[in-house]
């Protein structure tokens, strides 16, 4: 009782405090994968952008504006060194001012022109259309894209295009919606809109702000943690899941002496799952804590509870903060499936002879378990995320480079009877899924992952970038698949409102797999099958 009533107690101060301090400033979110999202974490690599938390995914277009808002502070107060990094900075802060003029405009950062959109009432809309041209190999006919909300690539050529319209109502309230066109009804693949339409909204959402709290309804992806290719628990793997999301707009300190600490944000959200599964419309809660003690180290944690559905005489809030104050693992009506994750990312400057780099380097991390992380220091089903990302790799040019590390089958390896733990769950045969993909990495139960990427501007407007997959899935498995992967892209930016992108993927397979059922989740592996496959596309981005 006394620990309810002092969780009470600090949840309803910092709440209060919330509300009570801070402006709104209610925004629409920039969506997963955007440029900008690359392009703010290399210039907090470079060290032009010196405080901000980014583990935690979607930003608001003011939360982005904030940070490109302190990169501007910092340039004009002549704190960011003039040593071979602005090659880099300056065009990518040049494109990020255009991108984000309304937002910054309203922080103050830079001045309105007659033309700009200042009025109570703002708005604006991003055309995507993308062609591509899949040729999928080993008698196989689709093949699962990585981190592209449920859908798939298809023999031959398909084109999806959506519009992503968003409007901004004075400082309380902000609405988007995102239908989309699929030319295949299969792009979407096993379970998401029952293929049976090529028109879908895949997000839709209404945001309400007051001080600094955001109340958001709607179907929409998430990215938790600081992973690049994939993250442990949440990424837009998936389909995009219907929610209620609610949580701080923006990072805020503690009062009096305390905001010292450091900044803060917290995220939490109670999502609905899909109607085919072993217990239908199951829940899923999520909350995440993110801090930034100091300019150079952020930290966050994650947990995950999925609970309820049909047939499950359990309800909201009562089961997860049963599970929260509990130990792991009980039984009947208090059964509930439970992830949960620490990550930490942290930027290291150049050292001579050590870290030879000019800006230094950055190195990150996730350590997640399924249900038993009371057997510490390291519990029975651990999986992590390590990673590596060098913003600029020799002085004056713009190369960069990423290496990252996944493993979901640490745990397996250390205990061979844990074989399939990872998003699996006895009570819940679906799993941590959603429509038959995992809702966090892409490589799934008992899994590795290695993945290298670089990018290079060849001018201020075009990039070229390259990378490298290597891949097992289901190594608990006779047969599990193994998968090599190199793919080579070129953005072209033709205006600061025009974006073109082409690219080219070869993957070569070994056994490679398909969900064959959800309720439970099956996947069968193509024993001795061996798969080349070749996915060509382009897409053009057009903001109005």
């Amino acid at each position: 009782m006394k620990i309810r009533r002092l969780s009470f107690a600090l949840s309803l101060g910092l709440a209060l405090w919330l509300l009570l301090n801070g402006i709104a400033l209610a925004s629409s979110n920039v969506p997963l994968h955007h440029w900008s999202y690359d392009a703010i974490e290399r210039l907090i690599g470079l060290g032009v952008i010196d405080r901000a938390l980014i583990g935690a995914k979607p930003f608001s277009r003011v939360q982005a504006a904030q940070y490109v808002a302190r990169a501007v502070e910092r340039v004009r107060a002549d704190q960011v060194e003039l040593d071979g990094r602005e090659a880099i900075a300056e065009p990518l802060l040049e494109r990020l001012l255009a991108e984000f003029r309304p937002e910054l405009i309203r922080l103050g950062t830079v001045r309105a022109r007659p033309d700009d959109k200042t009025g109570a009432l703002r708005f604006g809309a991003r055309v995507t259309s993308e062609f591509d041209a899949s040729s999928i190999g080993g008698g196989q006919t689709v093949r699962f894209r990585e981190n592209r909300g449920g859908e798939y690539s298809v023999n031959g050529v398909q084109n999806q295009t959506d519009v992503r319209a968003w409007a901004e109502l004075s400082d309380w309230a902000a609405v988007m919606v995102q239908p989309k066109f699929i030319s295949n009804r299969h792009l979407l693949g096993l379970g998401a809109t029952n293929n049976s339409e090529n028109f879908y909204l895949r997000e839709f959402s209404l945001k309400l702000s007051y001080a600094n709290v955001a109340l958001e309804v709607g179907r929409g992806t998430q990215w938790w943690g600081p992973g690049y290719h994939g993250s442990l628990l949440l990424t837009d793997h998936a389909f995009p899941m219907e929610m209620i999301k609610l949580g701080t707009e923006r990072p805020f300190q503690l009062p009096g002496f305390l905001s010292g600490l450091g900044d803060w944000k917290v995220n939490a959200f109670l999502g609905r799952l899909e109607e085919n599964r072993d217990f239908p419309r199951a829940k899923l809660f999520g909350v995440r804590l993110s801090y930034l003690p100091a300019s150079w180290l952020e930290f966050g944690l994650t947990r995950l509870t999925q609970f309820g559905g049909r047939g499950r005489d359990q309800s909201f809030p009562g089961v997860v903060f049963d599970a929260y104050i509990s130990e792991p693992n009980q039984t009947g009506n208090r059964d509930v499936n439970e992830q949960a994750m620490a990550d930490f990312r942290l930027r290291i400057p150049s050292i001579p002879y050590l870290i030879p780099f000019p800006a230094g380097l950055q190195l990150y991390g996730e350590a997640g378990t399924e249900d038993k992380w009371s057997q510490l220091p390291v519990p029975s089903r651990t999986a992590f995320l390590g990673g590596l990302y060098i913003p600029q790799v020799f002085q004056g040019d713009t190369l960069d480079l990423r290496i990252e590390y996944a493993d979901t089958d640490y745990g397996r390896r250390r205990h061979p009877e844990l074989r399939q733990v990872w998003y699996n769950n006895s009570p819940y045969t679906s799993g941590m899924r959603y429509r038959g993909f995992p809702l966090g990495h892409h490589m799934g139960t008992d899994g590795t992952d290695f993945f290298v990427r670089t990018t290079r501007y060849l001018t201020d407007t075009l990039q070229l970038g390259a990378n490298f997959n290597l891949q097992e899935r289901d190594r608990g498995q006779p047969v599990h698949e193994k998968k090599r992967e190199a793919a080579v892209d070129l953005t072209w930016w033709w205006s600061n409102r025009t974006q073109l992108t082409v690219g080219y993927t070869f993957q070569r397979l070994k056994n490679p797999g398909q969900v064959s059922q959800i309720t439970p989740f099956v996947e069968t592996f193509a024993a001795g099958v061996e798969a080349q496959n070749h996915l060509f596309w382009t897409s053009l981005a057009m903001q109005f």
